[in-house]
């Protein structure tokens, strides 16, 4: 043991003696706190091995390893490791893992890994991993994956992958997959997949339960809620809406749900319509109603004339207890109509509908109850 000790204080002897000799070539520091160290903070300073509490150099081949804190004033080539955070004023070539944050003024060619945030202010290529958020100030070349947020200010080629949001200013074979929301401030060339997804323009896809295009789409958008500015787009999903969309309101009773109100999306022969009603069962009995999905197709005549036809699913919920009076809690409804519209002028109008609904219970299938439909009521807007 007493010879190990001895040989490593030859060791650091010699390295001492070597740095007495070069002004420049520091290959050893050993550093509590700036200028508290064996070789003090130099512009002139090359170090190869930064070991300590916290320390500061001017330029890194090699590693630097801190308690606290890693100050390089220039380029690193190498590695830096320490538990709070690791701050570059220029580039970064290698490897950097702290406990906290992660900052390169300059460009970033390598990895970064951070319990909070990862920063790079102009040019990254590489990986980005972080607890919290990545942040990209110029354009991003590679993956950022994060917790909670990746943002690329600029343009980004690769992947962001984030449990919250990902942001970029615009794309280049982008892929965006966040739990929440995907954001591409100009045109994505790619893939958006989250909650809800806006680009300002798309070719590839969305998907999600909300996509938003605020341009053209040249590719598909898949979701419950699409949105894009040409009529053109291929859109999949129970509401579709571009510009030349007609959104309207329908107030409407019936014999099966007493009281109506719905939201049409209308294009030129095609609609789907959202809705709830209410008084499934009757007037006179508990609450009941239903949610419902209608889609259909239509054709004009003489103007003010509109035949229509549609295909609709209604959840029932009966709010008495499962059974009572004979009715299950939840049913769910497969309902047919036709439809007969008119439009004295081009706000307003009034319509009747007839059909056929059959209701069936969820789980067996088993048909509850057939039943003729017979509804009318006004179109606004």
């Amino acid at each position: 043991m007493t010879r190990r000790l001895m040989a490593v204080a030859l060791l650091l002897l010699f390295f001492c003696l070597l740095q007495a000799q070069n002004k420049k070539w520091r290959p050893i520091n050993i550093s509590i706190w700036n200028p508290v160290a064996i070789v003090p903070f130099d512009s002139l300073n090359v170090s190869n091995i930064n070991l300590g509490f916290c320390s500061k150099t001017n330029r890194l081949n090699g590693l630097s390893a801190n308690v606290f804190a890693n100050f390089c004033h220039q380029d690193l080539n190498g590695l830096l490791f320490t538990g709070g955070y690791n701050f570059l004023h220029k580039d970064m070539n290698g490897l950097e893992i702290a406990g906290l944050f992660n900052v390169v003024k300059g460009h970033m060619h390598g990895l970064q890994i951070s319990a909070i945030q990862n920063t790079v202010v102009r040019y990254s290529k590489g990986l980005m991993i972080c607890g919290i958020t990545n942040f990209s100030v110029g354009d991003t070349k590679g993956i950022q994956l994060a917790g909670m947020s990746n943002i690329a200010g600029s343009r980004a080629s690769g992947i962001q992958f984030a449990g919250g949001i990902n942001i970029a200013s615009s794309s280049s074979r982008l892929f965006q997959l966040a739990g929440l929301v995907n954001v591409c401030e100009e045109s994505i060339k790619g893939v958006q997949l989250g909650l809800a997804n806006y680009a300002g323009g798309v070719r590839g896809v969305q998907l999600g339960l909300i996509n938003i295009c605020g341009d053209d789409v040249k590719g598909v958008q898949i979701g419950l809620i699409n949105h894009s500015s040409d009529t053109s787009t291929v859109k999949l999903g129970l509401v579709n809406v571009n510009p030349k969309t007609r959104i309207q309101m329908l107030f409407y009773s019936g014999n099966v749900n007493k009281i109506n109100l719905g939201i049409r999306f209308k294009a030129h022969y095609t609609y789907s319509i959202l809705g709830f009603g209410t008084s499934y069962k009757g007037l006179d009995d508990k609450f009941s109603g239903s949610l419902f999905y209608r889609l259909g197709v239509g054709i004009k005549f003489l103007r003010v004339l509109e035949i229509s036809s549609d295909a609709g699913f209604y959840h029932i919920q009966n709010f008495e207890k499962d059974g009572l009076n004979g009715y299950p809690k939840r049913l769910y409804s497969l309902q047919g109509r036709l439809n007969l519209e008119l439009h004295p002028i081009s706000k307003l109008g009034i319509f009747a509908s007839g059909g056929f609904a059959q209701t069936r219970r969820y789980g067996t299938g088993v048909v509850f109850e057939n039943r003729p439909i017979m509804e009318c009521g006004i179109v606004l807007f």
